[in-house]
């Protein structure tokens, strides 16, 4: 390869100096940190994956490190502590692993802890222990929840998650023979309360993105469907909200997105007043559109990043958060070297700037983010270690973000 010119190499530093100038005048975009604490490192703080769930006014902090599950409230006065950190071993089957929290006695006071298996027969099983909260060993065995026909599903078709009201959690998965997405409530004592129940009045196949997300009940369901067998159609989404009493008090089907081979990760939902905002990404960039449950209508949707603008659709950073302000809204993006938080008006259009998260290298790990009240509130863990060494080491960042 020849060796560049000096004069090439001083343009190119011009350049590079004045774009970095450009991005430093584009501002924060309105937006601002509040409540911002750093958590030291510990095990379950540095976990590459750690969910942040919402129980009542609290917070909880769950992930797993493939051997444990880990735990640990989230102080109330938001004071950057973690009380009751607490793990369970996991037991050699249980290679995909799905927790939440649940009651007994008291909202949260019970770890529930799944895992995939097969029985006797070569069916799939979903076995849960519970697991009490401040540590003590299991009162009982695993207990087989959902069994499915024909072997273990892929992991990607199961989830669960806790619900604001803390005593059931939620368990939602595909089922293959009746083409829909089933929802049951799992209680402190890690059993079924009762017979599954479907997510959508329109059975369909296939589906994806199947996850818990922030909405406006005890859970909010979302997932993406194909609503016809027609080769090349429309994917829609599907939101259904449903309550600890086991029943769905309502599920929005729609068509949403631009074709069926273009969709780039999951469609992000918030709650807002009358309805829902939505942002997701194909290969020409970032959409916004909002449905309104009134008119049971969804507006146009508007790109307000073009995939060029971020050199092309494979380098588009994923989108991992959104929030509403006012009438505007705030789009969390990861990306390569930092998390950022985008604002987008009730028209489509992104504003000038970004809030950019703190990161001591730029190496973080997921991030978990909850729509709150006027705010958007994420964690992610902040790596001072280079990836891949032994011991980890760095902190987790816990912060609120705001738009004025």
């Amino acid at each position: 390869m020849p060796r560049r010119r000096r004069h090439d190499v001083v343009a190119l530093l011009a350049l590079v100096v004045t774009v970095a100038a450009c991005q430093a005048d584009t501002g924060d975009a309105g937006c601002q940190l509040t409540n911002q604490v750093t958590l030291p490192g510990t095990p379950l703080t540095l976990l590459q994956s750690a969910r942040l769930d919402q129980i009542g006014g609290g917070y909880f902090l769950l992930g797993s490190d493939g051997s444990n599950v880990r735990w640990a409230k989230v102080s109330t006065d938001y004071g950057g502590m973690l009380t009751g950190e607490e793990a369970y071993a996991l037991p050699p089957e249980a290679t995909v692993v799905y927790f939440a929290m649940a009651g007994v006695a008291a909202p949260a006071d019970t770890v529930l802890i799944g895992y995939l298996g097969t029985d006797a027969e070569g069916n799939g099983t979903l076995q849960v222990i519970p697991v009490p909260a401040d540590g003590s060993a299991p009162t009982s065995a695993a207990t087989t929840v959902q069994t499915f026909p024909g072997g273990v599903p892929p992991a990607s078709s199961v989830t669960m998650s806790s619900s604001r009201a803390g005593m059931n959690a939620g368990l939602a998965w595909i089922d293959n023979a009746s083409r829909q997405v089933l929802f049951t409530n799992v209680n402190g004592a890690g059993m079924a309360t009762g017979a599954p129940i479907s997510t959508t009045s329109t059975a369909g196949a296939p589906f994806s993105c199947l996850r818990f997300s922030p909405g406006k009940d005890d859970f909010t369901v979302v997932y993406h469907a194909t609503t016809t067998n027609t080769p090349g159609a429309y994917p829609g989404w599907v939101i259904a909200e449903a309550n600890e009493g086991g029943s769905v008090d309502s599920a929005v089907t729609q068509l949403g997105f631009s074709s069926a081979t273009s969709l780039d990760g999951c469609v992000q939902v918030a709650p807002v007043d009358g309805g829902y905002a939505l942002t997701w990404q194909d290969n020409e960039g970032d959409w916004l559109a909002t449905y309104v449950a009134q008119s049971n209508l969804v507006s146009t949707p508007t790109l307000f990043a073009s995939a060029s603008s971020s050199g092309g659709s494979y380098l588009q950073p994923p989108m991992v958060g959104l929030a509403p302000f006012g009438t505007d809204y705030g789009v969390l993006v990861s990306q390569a070297r930092d998390v950022e938080l985008w604002r987008v008006n009730g028209t489509g259009t992104r504003q000038p700037g970004a809030l950019v998260f703190p990161s001591i290298n730029g190496t973080f790990g997921d991030v978990s983010a909850l729509p709150i009240a006027n705010a958007l509130r994420v964690t992610y863990a902040d790596y001072t270690s280079a990836p891949g060494v032994s011991p980890v080491m760095g902190s987790r960042v816990l912060t609120d973000a705001v738009c004025y």
